[in-house]
């Protein structure tokens, strides 16, 4: 319900709570995938040792950030064709998929400005 009600406002995707058990990096993991697939932003974390588990679960990984481009890329050749949706990959994309593909490029040049 918060990440719905999050979007609805505007605001973007929430953090996720932080994972308590310090020494439990695995289940650090799994916490943090289920935080992501609920559509969670990211985590709060509790001791820098838990940082790289959460930074490697909510960064986009290399072929999410290549099938984006591709996204973007298509959509600015099918704009200049005056074309709003197109199929790529027998996918259809439409603004919406465009607007997630550019977000995700947003947060892919984030993480690399911060490393």
């Amino acid at each position: 319900h918060l990440v719905l009600a999050s979007r609805v406002a505007g605001v973007g995707a929430p953090v996720d709570s932080a994972f308590t058990d310090l020494d439990d990096t695995d289940g650090l993991r799994r916490n943090a995938l289920v935080a992501r697939d609920l559509g969670f932003s990211g985590k709060s974390v509790l001791h820098p040792r838990q940082v790289p588990v959460v930074n490697e679960v909510f960064a986009p990984a290399a072929d999410e950030v290549a099938a984006a481009r591709r996204v973007v890329a298509a959509a600015a050749e099918a704009g200049r064709r005056g074309v709003g949706a197109l199929r790529l990959d027998g996918r259809f994309v439409d603004a919406a998929v465009v607007a997630r593909a550019q977000a995700l490029l947003a947060m892919a040049r984030e993480d690399e400005d911060a490393g």
